[in-house]
């Protein structure tokens, strides 16, 4: 099947899932439509809510609208195979999109959101990477006096690079429900459950002989009970604890079920009123914690330790901006003699500010992948499997207020432990958003976002 035939296949699709999703939302919406005697909320994600919509760039009567045209990674890659294969490939490509928003505030308390972005990655050379990708949200937002509501789901169908493991285009299929219920005890403390679900579907997919699908395909449920301290208007604090719950459908994964608890810390610096990106001189959040993955299969290792991920950005002087990066969990493994395994990756970046439209960036991005050995010794042995360093530098030029382009270069290598060989990878080429992109709420963070 060509691949515009697989788009509007997968459209159809769409379709048939869409009414359950959007089932889910009305529902939701209805549900609270029936209480008159709430006026605004007063959650702080409410008043994020608000502040989304009122930013949008477009009105028609009722709906508020964000759209964008995005050209990402046009250029020339070294090799699209990141290294996994015995000789590199090199192409050019892109990924062209059109992100779309749509808000619908039915009152001061309910908002239904939409999101839907098409996308087509193009190979010159190498068409059988051609691919049509589709993702969709539906969400409804409501914001009592002191309680929040969030309730939605999506569907995704994206040929994208697996995992830190295998850096290769696949295409992956996820149907997404999520819910979140928010309570606003005092002015600084606030109490969140969320529930986050997924079901993960890597069709008929293979590398080196072995069947993606019966390795990956899942089912995960996440459970997270969040309390809040926000002892000022520019950080919140919070304290996680999570479950999570892991079933894999194949008969030959089955004794990969596994289970997960964690507790996870952190904070999160916040926007200033009426700014939906930070402006301080300190930005993003942190979250750290420990968590314990729990085989069902007692043949299987257990595994515990740190978690979690840190983004941290900061001004130095008065143009130059210094970016801290850290990121520890754990992934479930393709291979056959492992269940999982725990990627590692770490870094920094500075950006200077030429001139108000004008600024250059360096990054610096390194990572590693350790595995378990099961009870019996086998399996792939314990210590690093792979190891990656990434330096990227990129020109970005603001030519109007909505059209940014961003001239980037990449080089990286990954070398694999139980081989001894080493990869290059290059990439040169541009970055154009045109538009304006779909924007989001401060939403309450947790400790292991999917």
């Amino acid at each position: 099947m060509t691949p515009v035939g697989r788009m509007w296949e997968y459209r159809l699709k769409i379709k048939k899932k869409i009414p359950f999703i959007m089932g889910l939302v009305i529902g939701a919406v209805l549900l609270c439509a029936l209480d008159k005697a709430y006026c605004q909320g007063n959650t702080w994600a409410g008043s994020s809510l608000q502040q989304m919509v009122n930013s949008a760039r477009w009105k028609f009567g009722l709906l508020r609208v964000n759209a964008a045209f995005n050209l990402l990674n046009a250029g020339y890659d070294s090799d699209i195979y990141y290294g996994y294969l015995d000789e590199p490939f090199p192409d050019f490509t892109l990924a062209a999109s059109v992100p779309v928003q749509v808000l619908v505030p039915l009152s001061k308390k309910i908002v239904v959101d939409l999101f839907d972005n098409p996308q087509y990655v193009f190979y010159l050379d190498t068409k059988n990477e051609r691919a049509w990708n589709n993702t969709f949200r539906g969400r409804a937002h409501i914001a009592l006096e002191n309680f929040y509501i969030q309730a939605g789901g999506g569907l995704s169908n994206v040929r994208r690079r697996l995992s830190p493991e295998l850096d290769v285009n696949f295409r992956q299929k996820t149907n997404r429900l999520d819910g979140l219920l928010l309570w606003q005890v005092s002015q600084q403390t606030s109490l969140a459950l969320i529930y986050g679900g997924a079901d993960y579907d890597y069709g008929d997919g293979e590398f080196g002989g072995t069947n993606i699908a019966e390795r990956l395909n899942r089912k995960e449920n996440f459970f997270d009970l969040v309390v809040y301290l926000q002892p000022s208007p520019r950080a919140r604090f919070f304290l996680d604890g999570q479950y999570g719950a892991y079933a894999f459908p194949e008969e030959t994964a089955a004794d990969r079920d596994a289970r997960s608890y964690g507790v996870f810390g952190g904070l999160e610096f916040i926007p200033r009123e009426g700014e939906l990106v930070p402006a301080a001189r300190v930005q993003g959040s942190v979250s750290l914690g420990y968590i314990r993955f729990d085989m069902k299969d007692p043949q299987f290792v257990d595994g515990s330790g740190l978690a979690g991920t840190v983004n941290l950005s900061a001004e130095l002087l008065r143009r130059t901006t210094a970016r801290a990066f850290y990121s520890r969990g754990f992934h479930f493994s393709i291979y056959s003699g492992a269940s999982y395994y725990i990627a590692t990756a770490y870094g920094g970046g500075i950006t200077r500010l030429l001139s108000r439209h004008t600024s250059v960036s360096y990054e610096l991005l390194l990572g590693h992948g350790s595995y378990p050995e099961d009870e019996a010794g086998g399996g792939i042995s314990q210590g690093l499997y792979y190891r990656h360093i990434t330096h990227s530098a990129g020109l970005t030029l603001m030519l109007t207020r909505n059209l940014t382009i961003t001239f980037l270069g990449t080089l990286r290598r990954i070398a694999f432990d139980h081989t001894g060989q080493a990869r290059n990878r290059n990439f040169f080429g541009f970055n154009l958003v045109y538009g304006y992109p779909p924007v989001g709420i401060s939403a309450p963070i947790r400790g292991m976002d999917r």
